[in-house]
């Protein structure tokens, strides 16, 4: 690393300090608190202000395979220990879906840092990274995974990505981490859409930067080793020492970026806790694109109301909510609801004129056919995937709005157009075919794109099992499904696991991995609830439940960071199940319900006595 004010640093502490450099805490001199190697950096202000301009070269970063070039530290800023506090300008909201909506957790003191590894070829934008570094250093890091299409640089001071807790949970900056996110090769706002006056101009600038092959590159694989090679050298250069245990946190695409470190890099990390990841992703946005032609197809004659998707939500219900034990419009049995609810809802079919929210056309079924049973591709894909598992039944009141739409007025481009038929339209255009001027709806066919599908398959379908190097380290992975997951099927997740047990064995896969299954949990997994919606058995009403300004008496909040340090730095393993908690939204965050997440295939069966108590339920097939 070569630091561009390093030498001026060395003569001003030598001067005011009598020290020889480094300017930091020398790794000798480290101390263990509480059994936690610690270094602390002498003089923090100083220190942090001397990296600005600090260069990686290119041949620290990345493997030889990949585009390399030199990384630069941009800005270093050194921030004061703050307190938590209520976010500023918000008051508590119900359910807030992240803890941070309503709390800005407290900081320690850390010197920030941005920069950027340069592009190589012609277009590409630069990575861009930051990396946290606190004051007392507890020796090891973290990486924050990104989310969606990423385009933006991801705050790795906060809780762990999409996390679910009750708010006063520290996050890993707090514990003493150094923290790092990157935006993975290219920002939204760079784009030359994205101030486009045409909607459908602008909503591309998601998408158009998988049009340059180094940008998608290092959205699919390569930015995240390349940056994690970055904050490795920054740490040795500030603390004297690399991170003696490497983490990885995240969800959706940050869930997929956290397997992908597991199955590709697994000497650069100990331990991933990955929520609701989007592998298998080639196959999910050939559901999307198949979803979104159901629905727009003949008019837009697949598409909801919000009566509709009540109707379907309500017969989701009716059909399979009692199979668990008790009735509180949570699917918790997973693996035997599926069929049975498809069954009822066929019975729904209109047998007159349709009257919307009373019954559902031959147009309607189709799509839940396409949304909630198995994707044939028609061809085997580099990562073995040849089709996609249907979405699970459970949340379809605040879910499936936001793939099949409710208001079938609304084209691509549209405010308030459903994301994940954006996501289809996106990834057809910019990604499959490459051509931004198709006509997804009617002319985009697998078929034809068989050959960049593949291509794309192996870079961002995410599926080896074979984890047997990431074993071999001692590395440690917890993955969380969510079944009412609305932006990718939680089947997915359980197929994957299911491979790795068949490759390399149940019991070999039980000392290093666990998935668990959340029953009626969204795609965010998270939140906290008004506890004023709870019966007084703990239940909540029908159709309440959201992740986005309503209200959920599903008991979710788990401090799953704990739970992988304990296993990956302390050798505690999580047993078959993990208490989950609902609390109230606003400090003291009141527990007010508690639930077991068991671990895949079993599910939480009721067993009588106080639904809002973890002892009346039992993990079972």
């Amino acid at each position: 690393m070569r630091a561009a004010r390093f030498s001026a640093l060395a003569v001003a502490i030598s001067v005011t300090s009598a020290m020889a450099a480094p300017a930091v805490a020398d790794p000798a001199g480290a101390v263990s608190r509480n059994g936690v190697h610690t270094v602390t950096v002498a003089d923090p202000q100083v220190a942090c202000a001397a990296m600005r301009g600090a260069t990686i070269p290119a041949n620290k970063i990345g493997t030889p395979g990949m585009l390399r070039a030199d990384a630069t530290v941009t800005s270093a800023v050194h921030h004061a220990a703050s307190d938590a506090v209520l976010t500023a300008g918000r008051q508590p909201v119900r359910n807030a879906g992240n803890s941070s909506a309503v709390v800005t957790p407290a900081k320690p003191a850390f010197c920030r840092l941005t920069g950027n590894i340069a592009p190589v070829t012609k277009g590409a934008q630069p990575i861009g990274f930051e990396v946290n570094l606190p004051t007392e250093w507890n020796g090891s890091s973290t990486q924050f995974g990104g989310g969606g299409f990423n385009g933006r640089l991801t705050d790795a001071t906060g809780y762990i990505s999409i996390d679910a807790n009750a708010g006063d949970v520290l996050t890993p900056l707090m514990r003493g981490y150094m923290t790092v996110g990157t935006d993975s090769g290219h920002l939204i706002t760079a784009s030359p859409r994205y101030n486009s006056p045409d909607p459908v101009e602008r909503a591309g600038a998601t998408f158009d930067f998988a049009l340059n092959a180094e940008m998608f590159g290092n959205f699919a694989t390569d930015a995240y080793k390349k940056v994690h090679d970055v904050a490795e050298e920054i740490a040795k250069d500030y603390y004297g020492e690399r991170p003696r245990k490497r983490l990885w946190v995240g969800g959706s695409e940050g869930g997929r970026e956290g397997l992908l470190m597991a199955q590709r890099f697994p000497g650069d990390i100990d331990g991933v806790f990955v929520r609701v990841p989007v592998i298998g992703w080639t196959g999910l946005f050939g559901n999307f694109i198949a979803t979104l032609q159901a629905v727009e197809r003949n008019g837009k004659a697949g598409g909801f109301t919000t009566a509709d998707i009540n109707l379907l939500g309500r017969m989701s219900a009716h059909a399979c909510d009692s199979r668990d034990g008790i009735a509180d419009a949570v699917l918790s049995d997973y693996r035997g609801c599926q069929n049975k609810i498809l069954k009822a809802v066929r019975t729904l079919k209109c047998t007159g004129a349709p009257q919307p929210g009373s019954c559902l056309t031959a147009a309607q079924l189709d799509v839940v056919d396409t949304v909630f049973t198995r994707l044939d591709l028609g061809f085997t894909l580099p990562s073995g995937l040849d089709h996609y598992p249907g979405f699970l039944f459970g949340g379809e009141p605040w879910s499936l709005a936001t793939k099949v739409g409710d208001n079938p007025s609304l084209s691509y481009g549209d405010t308030g157009y459903p994301r994940y038929a954006e996501y289809g339209v996106g990834a057809a255009k910019f990604v499959f075919s490459r051509n931004p001027g198709l006509d997804v709806v009617n002319h985009f066919d697998r078929a034809e794109h068989r050959h960049r599908m593949a291509q794309v398959s192996a870079m961002m379908d995410t599926l080896n099992p074979d984890l047997s190097a990431f074993n071999r380290r001692g590395g440690k992975l917890i993955v969380l499904e969510c079944t009412a997951d609305y932006a990718r099927s939680a089947a997915m997740g359980m197929e994957y696991y299911d491979s790795v047990v068949s490759t390399m064995g149940r019991a070999t896969t039980g000392t290093f991995m666990r998935l668990y299954v959340s029953p009626g949990t969204d795609h965010g997994c998270g939140g906290t609830i008004d506890p004023a919606t709870l019966d007084a058995d703990g239940t909540t009403p029908y159709g309440v439940g959201t992740s986005a300004g309503t209200v959920n008496a599903v008991p979710r909040n788990v401090d799953w960071f704990s739970v992988l340090e304990n296993w990956a730095l302390k050798g505690r393993a999580p047993g078959v199940s993990v208490t989950a908690t609902a609390n109230h939204y606003a400090p003291p965050f009141q527990m007010l319900a508690a639930k077991p997440i068991c671990a895949y295939p079993l599910y939480p069966r009721y067993t009588g006595g106080n639904a809002a108590s973890a002892n009346s339920y039992s993990c079972r097939r």
